[in-house]
């Protein structure tokens, strides 16, 4: 696949005069993934406005046939800005994308730490766009990702690329940027595709089904296997020995862990989580011993992991 057409989902979110306010990634099913608050400024909406069915207008930077785009908020595709929360929207475009444009893969972001990724903005003074070069610094929140930009004394994150794709070394998209720390800042933060699916499940079946345990060494359907094992272990039954196991794994899977009132689809949810990262699992296991000394539920649990691993451990 050619760069070009690899990297022909970019969008510009236009404002009422055409000129570009943000950016926007092209995904299937003619929908467009972008921040809220870029369609709020676009449209010109008040603190507490609906976007509606009002159209937006967007363009595709990728696309050799010019010429632009009207896209609407999808029901369910609108999660307005809260705090370091939300602030997703995914359009549906009124009719269809040029034929030289591509959808974009989407793929849950998974390990939040010292990954190079690559995004392109449509600053207003630098109308041909530019693509930085960042590095994934760690989760700072249940939604957001820091980034910081690899040359600081090169472009960096300014207002126009709210919205934009975030591309790992896969060349799939794990995020949109959300915010920078200043105009022109070396730091910026993202939204990974797991929180953008979360606030807005109308754009699930855009992410790309071949689960993450596969990519890091795990079979297919481990996920349901380790949570019927999990949810019976006890320190995943109270609140705060739950927390405390959760923070021992890792800073990124606290911070990334949705509580569900549901047990089984809580603990579904952390061992969907554990699995995007090579050593999750392992992780969560060292975490949980501390806390089990060796119950019975425990000891079940690390035999269904060894056995979906293929690992023989002698007899005690």
């Amino acid at each position: 696949m050619s760069q070009s057409v690899e990297d022909s989902w970019r969008v510009r979110i236009l404002g009422a005069d055409n000129t570009p306010v943000g950016a926007g990634v092209l995904v299937s099913g003619g929908r467009v993934l972008t921040c809220a608050h870029v369609v709020e400024y676009a449209l010109e909406l008040g603190p507490q406005d609906s976007p509606g069915g009002r159209a937006v207008t967007l363009d595709h930077p990728g696309s050799a046939t010019g010429g632009v785009s009207y896209a609407a908020v999808l029901t369910g595709g609108w999660a307005p800005p809260e705090g370091e929360r939300g602030d997703v929207a995914v359009l549906r475009l009124t009719g269809p994308a040029p034929v030289d444009c591509a959808p974009a893969r989407l793929r849950p972001c998974g390990a939040t730490r010292d990954r190079t990724v690559r995004l392109f903005g449509q600053a207003t003074a630098a109308p041909p766009g530019i693509w930085i070069t960042a590095r994934l610094a760690g989760a700072t929140g249940p939604d957001w990702i820091q980034l910081d930009c690899r040359d600081t004394a090169g472009p960096q994150v300014r207002p126009g690329y709210s919205g934009a794709g975030v591309v790992d070394e896969h060349g799939d998209v794990v995020g949109v940027v959300v915010a920078a720390l200043r105009a022109g800042g070396a730091t910026a933060w993202m939204i990974p595709v797991e929180a953008a699916v979360r606030h807005c499940p109308p754009l699930g079946d855009a992410v790309l089904d071949d689960a993450p345990a596969t990519a890091t060494g795990w079979p297919r359907g481990a996920d349901r296997e380790l949570a019927a094992a999990l949810v019976r272990v006890p320190s995943m039954r109270d609140p705060q020995r739950r927390d405390s196991v959760l923070r021992e794994t890792g800073d990124e899977i606290f911070d990334l862990a949705e509580r569900s009132p549901v047990l089984i689809e809580d603990v579904r949810g952390v061992v969907e989580l554990c699995l995007q990262y090579a050593d999750g699992i392992d992780r969560l296991v060292e975490a949980l011993r501390w806390y089990e000394r060796g119950s019975l539920a425990m000891r079940e649990f690390e035999r269904v992991v060894d056995r979906l691993r293929g690992v023989t451990r002698p007899a005690p």
